[in-house]
């Protein structure tokens, strides 16, 4: 996969692919030279939802096709208002199937496509993200709990669980990970809003992006969460593509000095990486809350941003 040279940008309103890229079996080369676009997105909430407070993980699955999602950190006597699964892949098409099923919990659901987005540099044609309603499937008494997520894809996909860059792996689908999301409220949540931003076609990058995410007015303390695809620490195991700096409303929120990176696959460690969620507390003020993010040559896809208030 991925290690881009030569820098400079160009200010759009929509992504565009990198050109002048050289692959390999399993992604781009780390002998090219590219164009590091920069992007520029305003967004829209897909839902809002009032009273309410969010909690979100997910996991990996390169080369596997199956794992298990920890979800906690939802408070005793809560109730569950909505869950959705979020799950991305890349394969031969440029635009991607309306719908695709999943197994979640032992459950077939049926997820419907938010986004198509440019292969992050895997030599694939498309990558697409899917959102599939799972709140029935969430306890009502303790929603705290691990959740199987299965995407088959009668053998296009690899189930040997080697390391992604290591030569040889002919798939015709790549999967990146799947990630869970719950939205909930209690006797704490009243007064608060969370906002979900999916409607991602066009976000992915490898230079430099700039994501205005549009809400109600809010002022004050909040909770903002991502998943993304396609994040790595290195090649395997060393640490050279995680550097990634990323800042809201101008303060700086991950990446060096200040954390670690929102795309350093942690999601997936120490293998096979390529899958990031996480959450920050940050600072809110007024209408649109501006997220940007410094990729520095590394092929990123964004798959869901949240927003909640305290």
């Amino acid at each position: 996969m991925k290690v881009l040279s030569l820098i400079f940008t160009l200010v759009i309103s929509v992504a565009v692919s990198p050109v002048g890229l050289a692959f390999a079996d399993e992604g781009v080369t780390d002998k090219k030279t590219a164009s590091l676009e920069e992007i520029k997105l305003s967004i829209s909430p897909s839902f809002t939802l009032k009273d309410a407070d969010h909690v979100i993980n997910g996991v990996a699955l390169r080369n596997r096709t199956s794992g298990w999602i920890p979800l906690r950190g939802i408070p005793i006597g809560s109730t569950v208002k909505q869950a959705f699964l979020y799950y991305n892949f890349s394969d031969g098409s440029e635009i991607g199937d309306r719908k695709s099923s999943v197994l979640f919990d032992g459950n077939r659901v049926d997820g419907t496509k938010t986004a198509d987005n440019t292969d992050p540099c895997w030599s694939m044609a498309g990558n697409h993200t899917y959102r599939a309603d799972v709140t029935s499937f969430i306890p009502a008494t303790n929603p705290n709990g691990d959740y199987e997520v299965v995407i088959d894809f009668n053998k296009r996909t690899s189930t040997t669980g080697q390391n992604p860059w290591s030569p040889g792996e002919s798939q015709t689908k790549r999967l990146e990970g799947a990630t869970l999301l719950i939205v909930f409220c209690n006797e704490s949540t009243s007064g608060k809003v969370v906002l979900i931003y999916d409607k991602l076609t066009g976000s992915e990058f490898s230079g430099s992006a700039i994501f205005n995410l549009s809400h109600p007015a809010l002022s004050g303390n909040g909770l903002f969460s991502m998943s993304g695809a396609d994040g790595q620490r290195g090649g395997g195991h060393d640490n050279g593509a995680s550097n990634e700096t990323g800042t809201f409303n101008g303060t700086q929120f991950s990446g060096p000095p200040v954390a670690a990176s929102d795309w350093d696959g942690s999601a997936g460690w120490p293998l096979p990486q390529l899958w990031d969620v996480h959450t920050h507390i940050v600072k809110l003020d007024g209408t649109c809350s501006t997220v940007e993010y410094t990729a520095g040559g590394d092929c990123l896809v964004p798959v869901v941003f949240i927003l909640g208030n305290f």
